[in-house]
C-alpha cells in the first residue's frame, strides 16, 4: 500500500499572496526562513508552518510532550506549544478555548433570559393592589404609628 505524499505547495503560494509576499522556494525542515515569510505562515496558515518545520515532540517539556503523544490539549500548554513551533496545535487550543468562552457566554445569556422571563411572568400574573400583599404585623403598625405620633384620637381630643 502507497502512501500518499503531501503537497503543501499550493497552500505555501496562497500564504505567500495573502501576505503580499513574492513566491520562493517552498521551505523544508531545517531550512532558514525569513522572519516575514514565518510569520506570514503563523499568522495565516500555522498547520502549515507546522507542517514544514516538522518540530519533534521531544523538544516539548515532558509533561506537555506526554500530553501531546496521548492527543490531549491543555489550556496551560500553549505557550510551550508555540515556543516549540507547533503552531498548528497551538491554533487548535486558541479556537477550542474561543468556542469555549462563546458557549460559556450563550449559556450564561440564556440562564439570565430564563430568570428574566420567569420574573416577568411572575410580575404579570400576580393580582395587583396593596389589598393582595401580605398585611403588615402588628407590632411593625405600632412602632410606625408611634415614630410618626399617629395615636388615632382627634387633634382636639388630644
Amino acid at each position: 500500500m502507497e502512501l500518499p505524499t503531501i503537497d503543501n505547495t499550493d497552500a505555501y503560494i496562497n500564504v505567500c499572496k495573502k501576505a503580499g509576499l513574492p513566491v520562493n522556494k517552498l521551505p523544508k525542515k531545517g531550512d532558514k526562513i525569513d522572519l516575514a515569510y514565518e510569520i506570514a505562515m503563523k499568522e495565516i496558515n500555522p498547520h502549515l508552518y507546522q507542517n514544514l518545520m516538522s518540530p519533534s515532540a521531544d523538544d516539548l517539556p515532558a509533561d506537555v510532550a506526554k500530553r501531546y503523544k496521548q492527543g490531549l490539549m491543555w489550556i496551560d500548554d500553549l505557550k510551550a506549544y508555540e515556543d516549540c513551533g507547533f503552531s498548528g496545535t497551538a491554533k487548535n487550543i486558541r479556537d477550542a478555548i474561543a468556542e469555549a468562552q462563546t458557549q460559556k457566554m450563550i449559556n450564561e445569556t440564556n440562564a439570565m433570559k430564563e430568570s428574566n422571563d420567569k420574573r416577568d411572568e411572575y410580575h404579570r400574573n400576580r393580582q395587583k393592589g396593596m389589598q393582595f400583599g401580605a398585611p403588615l404585623p402588628a407590632e411593625q403598625v405600632e412602632y410606625t404609628k408611634s415614630q410618626l405620633g399617629i395615636t388615632g384620637l382627634a387633634d382636639w381630643q388630644k
